[in-house]
């Protein structure tokens, strides 16, 4: 059963107006919210059935505090680090909490991707999606996060097999995401409005919604909104989804294809 999330950065002296955790003259400042996540330990994966390994990889960059959800700590400086992986005393269900810099994951690579029940919270800076497949293979995880990891670089194929996904990315900072391309390929009830989404340093979407849910008015708004952006020319973008024929989307469409030479695939007008 899943325990009480107990966070561990708090905010101590420096500069600002809190000291202690506490703003000067009023109430105690919250502790940031750390990179937050349920596992299910008796899901087949790599580890035993009491056990989770948490998804770290070679390039990454680690320092930080993990509370396992079963009243134990381990504090984390290394990708292959003994503590990376936690035994528990029964297998379970438990929330995962970890605060401070955790860059770089591979969920598929862990050999524990079936494990992953739900994103809760991304944890801004404390997470980097800076490699691709970084949850690959995660088909019972869910995402409920209403915040947005710190996304660099090349995020392709994110969550390629990740089939639960169904929502989660819509307030995600993409502003400095190079190539996304395969990152919901065949996640086939994704269906959520990103037209929010800044992808002006994106060089590629090929295949990126390729065989997900999304709907007509979700393609609607992703076209008008992208197209008056200053997006990157020669873009590649796939979706199953149609457009609405003849009217702003339509128009916004033309001219990502017209204006920035983008190749679209779609459903095509409706």
């Amino acid at each position: 059963m899943a325990t009480a999330i107990k966070i561990a950065n708090v905010v101590t002296g420096g500069a600002g107006n809190s000291i202690g955790g506490a703003q000067r003259g009023g109430a105690p400042s919250p502790p940031p919210a750390g990179f937050r996540f349920r596992v299910d330990t008796r899901n087949s994966g790599a580890t035993r059935s009491t056990d989770y390994k948490l998804p770290t990889r070679s390039e990454g960059v680690y320092n930080f505090t993990v509370d396992w959800g079963d009243g134990s700590t381990d504090t984390i400086t290394s990708y292959n680090q003994a503590e990376v992986t936690h035994s528990y005393s029964t297998g379970g269900i438990y929330t995962i909490d970890i605060t401070g810099d955790f860059t770089g994951i591979d969920l598929f690579g862990s050999g524990d991707p079936l494990k992953m029940l739900e994103i809760l919270n991304w944890g801004g800076t404390n997470l980097t999606i800076n490699n691709i497949f970084a949850l690959r293979g995660a088909t019972n995880m869910t995402c409920s996060a209403t915040d947005s990891p710190t996304l660099t670089g090349d995020i392709s194929g994110c969550f390629y097999q990740s089939n639960a996904i169904t929502s989660g990315l819509a307030n995600w900072d993409f502003s400095n995401v190079t190539s996304a391309q395969w990152l919901l390929l065949t996640v086939p009830n994704w269906n959520e409005d990103i037209s929010s989404w800044d992808v002006s340093n994106c060089t590629s979407f090929n295949s990126a919604f390729t065989g997900t849910s999304m709907s007509q008015a979700n393609y609607d708004a992703l076209l008008i909104a992208w197209a008056a952006q200053s997006v990157q020319s020669s873009v590649t973008f796939a979706t199953s989804a149609q457009f609405t024929a003849g009217g702003a989307a339509s128009s916004a469409r033309a001219t990502l294809v017209r204006t920035y030479n983008w190749t679209i695939t779609d459903g095509g007008p409706n």
